[in-house]
């Protein structure tokens, strides 16, 4: 299939209702009724870290963003542009932020490809192990065949889904998570499930509940008071800020640049080479450095104006870092068949230093992505792609205020500032 039927079938994944075209089949998420669990408070806190994994339902502050953008209604999910969705992790979901409106530059209503706070929490434990990373599909992913096609296929919504390492993971509308090695108290690759479909969205309109774009935890509760304030739009070469120049991240309320395309096409050659290949899109296939698109994201924002992503303003050592993924880029002409498989995952700081992260044991490079979430064969390659990134601990310390309080159990709404870590 060549690129301009691949940016066709993307435009037909949404049909009748939404309903999910693969190789002409329906994969769909069969909702047991229309209408929606409402949201329901949960305790607020801040995370603990050891090896254990925490599970779904304890952690605070969940956001999520779907492919296409949804907003939530009484009788399930109706697409909304740039709408972020509270949930908590019992199926019980509600409406976040919306950035539409926000940005003075560039007005133009589009779809929300990633989301973060400023201070993600367990950003550097996760790069020392001590955390775990929580991850999700994007239901889009490609086959390459030896002669240079590509084919578009589908992820389905729901898991099991395989990995070549054996791992059983989730499918495009669930998140999956690897464990922090911990010193050895945990195993290279320990990869699962971390949330499955219906604690994230219990009950969604019928066949619209598909791709988790973007995830944020770890935020104050309710988890529908915009604690992401950071994200990015989809097609960042097409998302232009003030100068005109083409954005990857945005700042959420004041709508202003946070990093700058040319800024993450940098970081990605100065690992990958410059850009070959292609990226598939609605609007047709983008080449070369434009076609870099940043897809997952986490922020550390440590130095300075939390608007700007740079150096400490005083002179002192703290820089400002992102973890990031792309998009899949198809390139025929590499053995591969890709340029990037859009699982690599990117570290960035504010002095330009890049590397790929490493953790679970390995690093979360090209040659991982290919040989654990694709496979080469002589009909060709394929490879999942990555869509969403987060972090989380073994439990939750609650808030001291919360405590003091007793409101712990109610999931008071105590405003708190994020801490980088």
């Amino acid at each position: 299939m060549n690129r301009q039927c691949t940016s066709l079938f993307r435009q037909l994944k949404r049909h009748a209702g939404g309903a999910l075209l693969a190789a002409g089949a329906a994969a769909t998420i069969a909702s047991p009724a229309a209408a929606t669990i409402p949201y329901t408070p949960v305790a607020g806190g801040t995370p603990g870290i050891g090896p254990g994994l925490i599970g779904v339902s304890s952690v605070p502050g969940k956001e999520y963003s779907h492919n296409f953008d949804h907003e939530i209604t009484a009788a399930g999910t109706t697409p909304s542009f740039e709408q972020v969705v509270a949930w908590d992790g019992s199926g019980g979901v509600d409406n976040g932020v919306n950035y539409v409106g926000q940005r003075a530059s560039f007005d133009k209503r589009s779809e929300v490809d990633a989301i973060a706070n400023h201070g993600d929490f367990l950003f550097t434990q996760l790069q020392e192990e001590r955390a775990h990373l929580i991850w999700s599909f994007d239901d889009l992913y490609h086959n390459v065949a030896p002669g240079g096609g590509s084919t578009p296929a589908i992820l389905a919504p729901t898991g099991p889904v395989a990995l070549m390492n054996g791992a059983m993971v989730g499918g495009a509308a669930e998140l999956n998570y690897e464990l922090g090695l911990w010193g050895g108290a945990n195993p290279a690759e320990s990869q699962g499930v971390w949330a499955k479909a219906p604690e994230i969205n219990g009950m969604p309109t019928p066949g619209e509940f598909r791709d988790i774009d973007g995830v944020e935890l770890w935020g104050p509760e309710p988890a529908f008071t915009a604690d992401a304030d950071k994200y990015s739009l989809d097609i960042d070469a097409l998302t232009t800020g003030p100068t005109g120049a083409p954005v990857s991240v945005w700042n959420g309320g004041s709508g202003t640049p946070y990093l700058m395309h040319a800024t993450i096409a940098t970081a990605v050659e100065s690992l990958l080479g410059p850009v070959t290949g292609y990226l598939p899109s609605a609007g047709g296939a983008i080449d070369g450095r434009p076609a870099i698109n940043l897809d997952a994201l986490m922020v550390r924002e440590i130095a300075g104006d939390p608007e700007v992503f740079g150096r400490d303003p005083t002179g002192g050592n703290a820089l400002d870092q992102v973890i990031f993924s792309i998009r899949q880029i198809i390139d025929p002409s590499d053995p591969t068949g890709f340029y990037a498989t859009g699982s690599e995952l990117f570290v960035l700081d504010a002095a330009g230093s890049v590397s790929f992260l490493k953790h679970g044991g390995h690093a979360w490079d090209k040659g991982y992505a290919i040989s654990t979430f694709g496979d080469i064969t002589p009909n060709g390659s394929w490879v999942y792609d990555i869509n969403a990134i987060e972090a989380v601990g073994n439990s939750v310390v609650p808030e001291p205020a919360a405590a003091l309080l007793g409101l712990v159990s109610l999931g008071g709404v105590i405003a708190r500032r994020r801490r980088n870590g």
